[in-house]
């Protein structure tokens, strides 16, 4: 009895590894891109609007283009950065997409949702008093 006992507890464990794990990865495919932030400037807002309208058709190139343009005319917009790097993904160069997505978390390091981009999601950020020579994790000062 309390080997059928385990044995049912492991099935129901690994049943719930299953599941957790096909709504964890659903989100990550379905990611969508953000609009432009109250206050951006009309032109600049429309080109990040015209640019959700061609990713959500799956129109990569078109998309692209309204997100350079508008990085182009605003480059402090991490919006149209989070934009562009999922629309480089979607377009298979990983490398360019993760500069935009770096680029879009330094300039708003308070939003989740760019925080938690592809390549940010296992970053592991230093500590301050670890990146100043001579300075240990714990602040202190080490002299060699």
């Amino acid at each position: 009895m309390a080997c059928n006992t385990f044995r049912l507890r492991i099935a129901l464990v690994a049943v719930a590894l299953l599941e957790s794990e096909g709504c964890q990865s659903s989100p990550k495919l379905q990611q969508t891109v953000l609009p432009a932030p109250l206050g951006t400037n009309a032109v600049e807002a429309r080109h990040i609007d015209e640019g959700v309208a061609a990713y959500q058709q799956q129109e990569w190139a078109t998309a692209k283009e309204h997100f350079e343009t508008a990085i182009g005319m605003a480059s402090d917009l991490a919006e149209a950065h989070y934009n562009l790097g999922m629309t480089f993904y979607r377009l298979g160069n990983l490398r360019e997409g993760d500069l935009h997505f770096i680029k879009a978390a330094n300039l708003a390091p308070e939003d989740k949702v760019i925080w938690d981009s592809p390549p940010l999601r296992s970053v592991n950020v230093p500590d301050k008093g670890a990146t100043i020579p001579g300075k240990s994790s714990d602040g202190h000062m080490h002299s060699h």
